[in-house]
């Protein structure tokens, strides 16, 4: 017995002299040293976890933070050692891939290479983790080539539309489009204009939108490809409007290619719109009866000249808009709507929205396009244009759906004696029993009470525009478009309402902005970059990127920068 008792007292101190010698759950260092032994791997990776977590908790969320750099200056090395030296332990690896990607340490990049090398149906998930990564991180420069060319390597050898296939694609695009290198060109044209039925055409879509990212001339030859692609045998899947968006973010170096497009005299966009029309030919040939090789290529470039806005695209605009080609003219008159004018052309734009306006088809088809003219006439903020409008309003001739339409821009618009002369008009209009619409234009009472309160007082409209009522802050917004050019406080009020709730108040504020920062504005610019970076992946963005983007690139020309 007494032997017996002497074991096993021996064995309990045994076993404490090995538990003293491991490091303490709070030490990082410590608990980095034991990365190496595979029995405390795993409990080691989840103490630092812990640790490194608490610690950037504890300095609000600050990398930078002395004492989060201190646990990362411990941890990062040994952390990227263990998973190059341990290829085996895929669990772990993983949880360590996982840790790094919270630190965003460029210490680790060896790793993430090393991981970006994956083996099918082994490790896709490190590659996917690993892409991940490098996206949060910021990739110190000389860093960015060999990160790349891993990325770029990695991305080839995907041949199949697995669902880690795609997953893997996704994350590795947006890698490439988050370091803004134009050393990821080559391969994001590739991916973008590859037409193969084992790559999901969103992949092609995601290509070009990181193209926009790198804002590289070099892509506008095949941007200008990308805007008449489609997925291969469904010409309804398209990417013209994310390559659109990247064309107008590349600036100033996509507007002679796209006053070529516009003009017929770029032979590829000819030869891929030809396609596309066959392609719905296929499928739809009541549609593509419809079509004209210039009305396809010129749409496309009318859009994306507009939304580049330089002023030299204002002759070719007008021409375009002469066109006997009823879309042709519709895109094109929208486009000047958009574009700098020179204030000795003004009158000639004004007199060609009218006449596309007067030009375009009865029927159902010609309501929707005059109610698309007539918003877009609304954000020219064009007081020679308001007796025009007007004139829509008091037609008892037209279609009730303009009307309602015209009331509504005209009241955006009117100032207080303009105000007082749509009052009246409402007042003369019949009831609905008597056939005429006087309750659907008492809709916009408000507005005229707001007009005759502030009228042209620019003061007046910023607190407006300032306001949490959605109807006072669209009100306030136009006005400011319309009194407030280059007037500080009227830009800090817009500026102001971009993050609104309402997207209404939003593109008001931002098409408002547009017109008025005629030196642009970097409170502007930050504000759609912080909304970008918070509701990427919403509808909300989704339906705001479109008008949002294109502004903000002219808004960072205007102040002479392009980052």
């Amino acid at each position: 017995m007494i032997v017996r008792h002497r074991g096993w007292a021996a064995a309990v101190l045994v076993a404490v002299i090995g538990l003293g010698c491991h490091a303490a759950e709070d030490d990082p260092g410590g608990q980095a040293g034991e990365l190496s032994d595979p029995v405390r791997r795993e409990n080691a990776i989840f103490n630092i976890k812990a640790i490194y977590a608490e610690t950037l908790a504890a300095n609000g969320g600050d990398r930078n933070s002395a004492d989060v750099k201190a646990v990362a200056d411990v941890t990062v090395g040994p952390l990227t050692q263990a998973y190059l030296d341990y290829p085996e332990d895929r669990i772990n690896g993983l949880e360590i891939l996982g840790l790094l990607q919270e630190m965003r340490d460029p210490r680790s990049i060896p790793a993430l290479l090393e991981a970006l090398n994956w083996r099918t149906e082994v490790s896709e998930d490190h590659a996917i983790r690993a892409a991940q990564t490098i996206q949060g991180m910021d990739v110190p420069p000389a860093e960015r080539p060999k990160v790349i060319e891993a990325l770029a390597r990695s991305l080839e050898r995907i041949t199949d539309a697995r669902s880690e296939d795609n997953k893997m694609r996704v994350a590795m695009i947006r890698a490439l489009g988050s370091l803004q290198d134009k050393g990821a060109t080559e391969i994001l044209t590739r991916i973008a204009t590859k037409q193969d039925e084992k790559q999901n055409f969103l992949i092609n879509r995601l290509a070009a939108q990181q193209l926009g990212e790198l804002r590289d001339p070099s892509a506008i030859p095949s941007l200008i490809k990308c805007l008449f692609l489609f997925a291969p045998n469904h010409p309804e899947l398209r990417m013209n409007d994310v390559a659109a968006e990247a064309l107008i973010l590349i600036g100033r170096p996509s507007l002679k290619p796209l006053l070529a497009v516009l003009e017929g005299k770029d032979p590829t966009a000819n030869a891929i719109a030809k396609q596309y029309i066959g392609a719905v030919k296929a499928r739809r040939p009541d549609l593509a009866n419809k079509m004209t090789l210039r009305q396809v290529t010129g749409g496309e470039a009318s859009f994306a000249l507009g939304a580049l806005g330089f002023s030299e695209a204002l002759e070719p605009l007008l021409r375009e808009a002469g066109s006997s080609d009823t879309p042709r003219k519709l895109n094109a008159a929208i486009a000047l709507v958009r574009i700098d004018v020179p204030a000795a052309d003004e009158a000639r734009v004004r007199s060609t929205l009218k006449k596309v306006y007067g030009e375009l088809p009865k029927g159902y088809s010609g309501i929707a396009m005059r109610g698309q003219l007539l918003a877009a006439m609304a954000h020219t903020y064009d007081p020679d244009l308001m007796p025009f409008i007007y004139e829509q309003v008091v037609d008892k001739r037209a279609n009730p759906e303009l009307r309602l339409i015209a009331v509504q821009n005209y009241a955006l618009l009117a100032n207080k004696a303009e105000a007082a002369q749509l009052s009246r008009a409402i007042a003369a209009e019949p009831a609905s029993e008597a056939g005429g619409y006087r309750e659907k234009f008492e809709e916009r009472r408000a507005l005229l009470d707001l007009a005759s309160e502030c009228d042209t007082g620019v003061d007046c409209w910023v607190s407006k525009a300032a306001s949490a009522d959605n109807n006072k802050a669209r009100k306030g917004a136009y006005m400011l478009g319309r009194y407030g050019a280059g007037k500080g406080q009227a830009i800090d009020a817009l500026v102001g309402q971009l993050g609104s709730d309402d997207l209404g108040v939003r593109l008001s504020a931002l098409m408002a902005l547009d017109h008025i920062a005629d030196k642009g504005s970097n409170a502007a610019v930050s504000k759609i970059d912080e909304l970008r970076t918070r509701e990427e992946g919403q509808s909300v963005w989704t339906r705001f990127r479109v008008e949002a983007l294109p502004i903000q690139a002219r808004l960072r020309s205007r102040g002479g920068t392009t980052g």
